[in-house]
């Protein structure tokens, strides 16, 4: 595989592969590319990422549990399953009081 990393090759649970401990966040990137990024990230109670930008436009899709993103002083509340666009270039910050897992593909 040349775009995908530390992806198994036989069926397996997504929210599987990391696990974050407390007072921890824990992130696995997907993929190879420059261009592209596919990360996972695992998020212990009351933990986030502080307001950041991306070079590209960002999905977040909620994995397991109920997240927060906040953008120019408005908080969205999405849950699992749920998903989530941010334009690119765009300062935003992410986080729970509750442990959660996220998929995080930025183009």
């Amino acid at each position: 595989m040349d775009s995908l990393k530390n992806v198994p090759t036989e069926p397996a649970l997504l929210t599987e592969l990391i696990n974050a401990k407390k007072n921890q966040v824990v992130s696995m990137a997907l993929s190879k590319r420059d261009d592209v990024t596919v990360s996972v990230f695992s998020f212990s109670d009351n933990e986030g990422i502080s307001e950041e930008e991306y070079f590209g436009d960002t999905l977040y899709y909620v994995l397991e549990g109920k997240m927060s993103i906040g953008i120019n002083g408005k908080t969205y509340e999405l849950k699992q399953g749920e998903c989530m666009a941010v334009k690119a270039k765009t300062a935003h910050a992410i986080g729970s009081k509750t442990a959660f897992k996220v998929m995080q593909i930025t183009l």
